[in-house]
């Protein structure tokens, strides 16, 4: 059955509050998992699990998925659409509750899912903050959102997009038009590929170093001399210890400079 005939058969009238737009081309969800490269030994996680289309095509390739849905109204529609598939764990909760820590002991473990946009944020920083280690994460975001993950420097660039690269390296997989969606949304969608990078987060403490980040970008129309200058005495010269012009603004440092500035900084104890 198409989407909007499971929703009708269920009578499911989809939630502008839960960011419910729901996939409604099963062509869409087959290349997704085609550029997804799963194999028979692949445990996937997905996150909203909606209408099951995505779940069902993912379940045809891997040995076991484990699926979130926060809206319990869909129960019924996904137990008949799943009634006979051994490989689907569908869990009613809220995946940004779940312990993640008893997937542990999953030896291939990836990510799939076409997240909502108005968590798509704290999606992230849960996964890279508390999941055990993953081979890769693929998610479908707002396009605008995705681009911010993806930039390194200028106007899109921002402490999200250092966050995310500090983890992983990121990598387009493909567009999605907002016209496979039900309903429509107002923008198109973007699919990433998130592969982690264990290095930085071995070398630092992640969640320090974001809040080192966040006060370089307190003021993004100021320079980086004058965010840090309040914060760190001497600022201009720890700045240009690391070859930073201390008149460069917040979005024109690349990660790797600044984490060899947070490093040298608290090294020094400065903050």
């Amino acid at each position: 059955m198409k989407t909007s005939e499971w929703l009708k058969k269920y009578d499911i009238r989809l939630k502008k509050g839960l960011g419910q737009n729901f996939l409604s081309n099963s062509n869409v969800s087959h290349e997704i998992v085609q550029k997804s490269e799963i194999d028979e030994n692949d445990v996937i996680i997905e996150i909203g699990t909606g209408n099951g289309i995505l779940t069902e095509e993912i379940a045809k390739n891997a040995k076991k998925v484990i699926t979130f849905e926060i809206d319990e109204r869909l129960k019924p529609l996904l137990e008949e659409r799943f009634e006979d598939s051994q490989n689907v764990e569908i869990h009613f909760e809220d995946f940004l509750n779940a312990d993640l820590s008893k997937f542990k002991d999953i030896s291939k473990l990836k990510y799939i899912a076409n997240i909502p946009y108005y968590i798509s944020s704290r999606i992230l920083e849960k996964i890279f903050e508390e999941s055990p280690k993953f081979e890769y994460a693929i998610f479908m975001f707002q396009k605008e959102f995705g681009h911010r993950l993806m930039a390194k420097s200028k106007k899109s660039y921002s402490p999200l997009s250092i966050f995310v690269q500090t983890y992983c390296t990121v990598e387009k997989i493909m567009d999605v038009s907002r016209n496979n969606f039900i309903p429509i949304p107002k923008v198109d969608s973007v699919i990433l590929k998130f592969n982690p990078l264990y290095k930085y987060v071995e070398e630092i403490d992640p969640k320090d170093f974001m809040k080192f980040v966040h006060m370089c970008f307190s003021k993004r129309r100021k320079t980086i001399k004058n965010n840090l200058k309040g914060i760190i005495p001497d600022a201009e010269k720890y700045l240009t210890e690391v070859q930073i012009d201390p008149s460069s603004r917040p979005e024109d440092i690349p990660l790797e400079t600044y984490i060899q500035l947070y490093k040298m900084i608290s090294s020094k104890h400065l903050m």
